[in-house]
C-alpha cells in the first residue's frame, strides 16, 4: 500500500469509528432516554411501565443529580408540563438546562465545592415538603458522588475534598471508591431516601457503573448500603492512601464513623429503581450501526475494567486476530468494547483512562495496518482535559517516533493528552451531558 492510500485508508476508517461513536451518543441521549421511559396519558402518568393516577392534589416533585439530569428534567418538564410541582436538579458545570419548574444549581466535579455542599442541603430541605400521597422523579446518573454531596457534620470539607482526590488517583475501582465515599457521607448509600418520606419514589438511573447496580450508581442516595468504617480503612489500606488521606478522615473511622441508621422501615418499598441507559445498550446500538455500514460486528460481553494500560493490550490481542484469523469477527469487522478502566497515576503529565488505553493500545499494534481504534468516554470529558479520549491507528506510533515523539515516555508519565495534541489523534466532542462509562471501538480491513 503506497503512503497516498494507507493516509486515505486510515482517514476513511477514523470517519467511521467516529461517526459509530455519535451515533451511540445521540441515540441514547438524555432525551431520548426519558421519551421511552415515561409517557403521560390525559390524568394517569406511566413510569417505566408502572402506571399512576394523577387527582388533582398529587403533586409530582422531581429531583436529581448527575451529568445526564439537567437535560433529563428538562425533558420530563416537556412531556409533564404544569403537572410537575416543584424540584431540584444538581449538574456540573455548563450543563444546566432552562427547566422552568425544577430548580437547578450547579456543582464541581469529580473533586465537589461548595456548591455541592449547599445544593445538596437545599435538596434535603425541599425534599422534606413532600407528602405520602406525593409521586417524586429521582433522575441519577454518574457524577453524582461529587453533585450530591453532604459528608457527616464532624468532618472538615476541604480534607473531604482531598479525600476525593487521592481516591481519583489510586486505582480503584468506582465501585470500591464508591463505598468509600459512602462510609462519611450523610446522603450516600441510601441515606437520601428517608428524607422523602413515604411518598412513592421513581429513581430512573442512567449507568455509569459495571454491572449496572443502582446502588453504585452515584454512590446509590436511594438504595441502603450501608459500608462500615473497617470496610472503608481496609479499602484505604489496599489502595495506598490510608496515609495519604487526612488523618482527621482516618480518626473518624477509626473512632465508629457515623451511627449506623440504615434506611429502615417501609421506605424500600415504595422505591422503584430503573437502570434506563447503560454502556450495554450504547454498545448494542454501535454494533447495529456497523452492521449497516457493512462491517461484521461483534460486542465482547465483559466489561473492560483494571489498569487502561493491561485492557488496551487485551484489546490489542483480538484486532490482531481477526487482521490474522478473522476470528473472533471476519474482516471487515467492528469490535466494540465498553467499561471503565482505572490509571494509577505516577507521573506529572495530563491526560485520562481513554487517551492512555489508546496510547498503549498505539504501542501494542504498531506497524500493524488496518487497524484503529477510539477510546472515548461518554461524557466527552477525559480525566481533566478537554477531549472525549483519542483515536489511534496501526501507524500512529511509527508516525510518531519519525517527529522525534516517543509514545513510551509519554505513556510513563501518564502525558497521553500531550502525545495525542502533537500527533492529532484527540477525540474532542464536548461535553455531552450524558454519562454511559466508557466505549472502545476497533476496525479492522483487509
Amino acid at each position: 500500500m503506497t503512503e497516498s492510500k494507507k493516509k486515505e485508508f486510515y482517514q476513511k476508517q477514523r470517519k467511521d469509528i467516529e461517526k459509530l461513536f455519535r451515533h451511540g451518543l445521540e441515540t441514547l441521549s438524555p432525551e431520548n432516554i426519558v421519551r421511552s421511559a415515561v409517557s403521560l396519558e390525559d390524568d394517569r402518568l406511566t413510569i417505566c411501565g408502572r402506571s399512576y393516577a394523577l387527582p388533582e392534589d398529587r403533586q409530582i416533585w422531581v429531583f436529581g443529580s448527575g451529568k445526564a439530569a439537567g437535560r433529563m428534567a428538562l425533558e420530563l418538564e416537556a412531556i409533564i408540563g404544569k403537572r410537575v410541582y416543584d424540584g431540584i436538579i444538581i449538574c456540573p458545570y455548563g450543563l444546566k438546562t432552562a427547566t422552568k419548574r425544577i430548580q437547578q444549581f450547579e456543582a464541581a466535579h469529580p473533586v465537589p465545592d461548595l456548591n455541592s455542599l449547599t445544593a445538596t442541603y437545599e435538596l434535603v430541605d425541599v425534599a422534606s415538603d413532600v407528602r405520602e400521597t406525593d409521586l417524586v422523579i429521582y433522575l441519577m446518573s454518574g457524577g453524582s458522588s461529587s453533585l450530591l454531596c453532604m459528608p457527616h457534620e464532624e468532618l472538615d470539607f476541604d480534607e473531604v475534598r482531598e479525600l476525593y482526590r487521592q481516591l481519583l488517583q489510586c486505582g480503584a475501582p468506582i465501585g470500591e471508591v464508591n463505598k468509600i465515599r459512602k462510609s462519611i457521607s450523610q446522603v450516600k448509600g441510601g441515606q437520601l431516601r428517608p428524607h422523602f418520606g413515604n411518598a412513592t419514589v421513581e429513581l430512573l438511573a442512567v449507568s455509569d457503573v459495571p454491572g449496572n447496580d443502582p446502588a453504585d450508581i452515584g454512590s446509590g442516595p436511594l438504595v441502603d448500603d450501608h459500608v462500615s468504617p473497617g470496610e472503608a480503612l481496609e479499602l484505604m489500606r489496599k489502595y495506598e492512601i490510608y496515609k495519604k488521606v487526612p488523618s482527621a478522615i482516618v480518626r473518624f473511622l477509626e473512632r465508629g464513623g457515623a451511627r449506623e441508621t440504615g434506611t429502615g422501615g417501609s421506605y424500600g418499598l415504595k422505591t422503584h429503581a430503573t437502570v434506563v441507559a447503560s454502556a450495554e445498550k450504547v454498545a448494542e446500538t454501535i454494533r447495529m450501526e456497523a452492521e449497516a455500514m457493512g462491517y461484521n460486528s461483534l460486542v465482547d460481553g465483559e466489561f473492560v475494567t483494571g489498569e487502561a494500560r493491561l485492557a488496551a493490550k487485551k484489546i490489542a490481542e483480538s484486532a490482531v486476530n481477526v487482521l490474522a484469523r478473522d476470528k473472533p469477527a471476519a474482516k471487515p469487522a467492528a469490535l466494540i468494547f465498553y467499561g471503565e478502566t482505572t490509571v494509577t497515576v505516577t507521573g506529572s503529565g495530563k491526560g485520562g483512562r481513554n487517551q492512555e488505553l489508546a496510547l498503549s493500545a498505539a504501542i501494542a499494534f504498531e506497524g500493524q495496518h488496518c487497524i484503529t481504534l477510539l477510546s472515548g468516554g461518554t461524557d466527552g470529558k477525559d480525566g481533566e482535559t478537554n477531549a472525549a479520549g483519542a483515536v489511534v491507528n496501526g501507524q500512529s506510533a511509527l508516525d510518531a517516533r519519525e517527529k522525534n515523539v516517543h509514545p513510551e515516555s509519554y505513556l510513563e508519565n501518564n502525558d497521553s493528552w500531550t502525545f495525542f495534541k502533537k500527533t492529532d489523534g484527540l477525540l474532542v466532542t464536548g461535553v455531552t451531558g450524558n454519562n454511559l462509562m466508557d466505549i472502545q471501538i476497533v476496525l479492522v480491513e483487509k
